[in-house]
């Protein structure tokens, strides 16, 4: 399978974390204590120094994130040479979503103007464009199409940006949201002559509660009591951070290591996910991989969920860093919780 093309696109409003800080002082005063709106700083703070988060983009007043994943398709076209009637499948991969249904492929469908194309969603938290890739090579190996377009619009990173805080308990389930950032991206795959991709996927479901977001009717489906002092909201975003990484970091090490087709692999270029550079570091470490071989980008997008690998590989191959026959190696954890490994090498013609 090759890689036609790996575009991304950014929304134009930065935000930093003295924008975040400054927001918290203000809408949380009126319900904290001085001395608790300082800690609640001071802890947020530290969160931003251990993910090293620095830079989020968001979507400014008359952005519509449908367009950033338009822009996002049509630069890959371009870049692939390919026209809209080229394209025989849209996977859409975004956690960022305006409806449940029908897919929202079908959005792009129309608006990309691929008329010979079918489509659908992908949904496996921030994993999801890693199960599409895995889902494309099944397609293309086949001959069931020929030509594939993954994409997302990760633009829920505005929403997730919650500055009123009630107490200082939030702050367990709330912290992993002001580091979420915005993107949208387009990959265009084809099948090739060679076509040794290697997968794997974990999942352990019981630990579904360590990062959500509700719908109204959450309850009735989620099967799982959740913490009684939650004060759930449809639609709003909970994640136990630091609990989440550690579960995800542990079994992702031990993911790695019980699979020697990937721990005794030799990568040139190693990615995963953006959603903590400190927590990534970590991982490779643990893993002894060698760190300047890690593509760290949550200090240039924050986390931009779905679109994390494939933003972090198009700037790879912007940089030069990223060509033909570079042996690349994906380590991820996502909520679910989930863990993934793939490994291939890159191929682009």
């Amino acid at each position: 399978m090759k890689f036609s093309a790996i575009e991304y696109a950014l929304p134009t409003k930065a935000v930093t974390n003295s924008d975040v800080l400054e927001k918290i002082r203000a809408q949380s005063a009126k319900h904290l204590s001085p001395q608790e709106l300082e800690t609640l700083l001071e802890m947020t703070e530290t969160c931003f120094q251990s993910t090293k988060t620095r830079i989020r983009y968001h979507r400014g007043e008359n952005e519509h994130a449908c367009l950033l994943g338009v822009e996002a398709g049509k630069k890959a076209l371009m870049a692939s040479g390919l026209r809209p009637e080229d394209i025989d499948l849209l996977i859409y991969v975004g956690i960022g979503k305006g409806m449940i249904e029908p897919a929202s492929a079908n959005i792009f469908l129309d608006l990309l103007g691929f008329k010979n194309a079918t489509g659908f969603d992908v949904l496996d938290a921030c994993a999801s464009w890693l199960r599409a890739l895995h889902l494309a090579q099944l397609f293309l190996s086949t001959g069931t199409h020929k030509r594939i377009m993954i994409l997302n619009a990760e633009c829920v990173g505005r929403d997730c940006h919650r500055y009123e805080l009630k107490s200082l308990a939030e702050f367990a389930h709330w912290h992993p949201s002001v580091t979420i950032g915005e993107a949208a991206s387009a990959t265009i795959l084809e099948a090739s002559e060679s076509d040794q991709m290697h997968f794997d996927f974990r999942t352990w479901g019981d630990k579904r509660d360590l990062c959500f977001v509700p719908l109204p009717n959450f309850e009735g489906y989620f099967g799982k009591a959740v913490d009684p002092a939650l004060d759930w909201k449809p639609l709003q975003f909970f994640s136990y951070g630091i609990r989440l990484m550690e579960f995800g970091a542990e079994k992702m090490i031990e993911h790695y290591r019980s699979k020697p087709e990937f721990s005794e692999y030799v990568p040139d270029l190693v990615f995963g996910h953006a959603a903590s550079d400190g927590m990534s570091e970590y991982v490779v470490e643990r893993c002894g991989i060698p760190k300047e071989k890690f593509q760290f980008t949550h200090h240039l997008f924050a986390n931009t969920i779905s679109a994390s690998v494939p933003v972090a590989m198009s700037a790879a191959m912007k940089s030069g860093k990223l060509r033909d026959n570079v042996k690349i190696l994906i380590l991820f954890a996502s909520a679910g919780v989930t863990t993934a490994l793939a490994r291939f090498q890159f191929q682009s013609k």
